[in-house]
């Protein structure tokens, strides 16, 4: 699948987890944003919180330890990576995102909602979207989030969706983001 999401093609992939799939797409959104510096704005800004790459996990654990594995491979670039989390402190995570341009966020949905409805956080020059886990995500009831999201994410962006099964539900969702 590497060769593929590395080619910048929107992919799906079903895998149990220690499949090696957080290594895909770290590495692909990794290379896409350090290939592919981002481009000004007609009127030449870049805002904060305004994301490149996106990953949506179904819980904080997932999310902590993607976040700490894409430390680990941007450590020696100047990617800004940020986790944002339910059940945790809103203002320090609201600090993170005015220290520097936001390369990569990682979050649980809700807390991303809530960080796009409080202005916090632009999806518009989105160019990388990973659903990790998007089975987990459903079963924890997540969907109707994830459907709130969709709509303001632009078209143009890469999306990978990853999980262990393919229920009818699951590819229902994934027709919905894949091209």
């Amino acid at each position: 699948i590497l060769p593929h999401t590395l080619a910048g093609q929107d992919a799906i992939g079903q895998a149990q987890t220690g499949t090696g799939k957080t290594a895909t797409f770290l590495l692909t959104i990794i290379n896409e944003l350090l290939q592919n510096p981002l481009e000004a704005s007609k009127d030449g800004a870049r805002y904060l919180g305004e994301t490149r790459a996106l990953i949506l996990a179904p819980t904080r654990e997932l999310a902590q330890q993607i976040h700490s594995d894409c430390l680990q491979l941007t450590k020696f670039t100047k990617l800004h990576t940020v986790c944002l989390l339910g059940g945790t402190d809103y203002d320090k995570q609201s600090e993170q995102l005015t220290q520097g341009f936001v390369d990569i966020i990682i979050a649980t949905p809700g807390r991303l909602i809530d960080f796009c409805f409080q202005h916090k956080v632009y999806l518009d020059r989105l160019e990388v979207l990973v659903l990790d886990e998007a089975d987990r995500m459903l079963d924890m009831g997540f969907i109707h989030d994830i459907r709130k999201i969709i709509p303001h994410l632009p078209m143009r962006s890469q999306n990978l969706f990853f999980s262990a099964t393919m229920a009818p539900t699951i590819m229902d969702l994934a027709h919905t983001i894949l091209k």
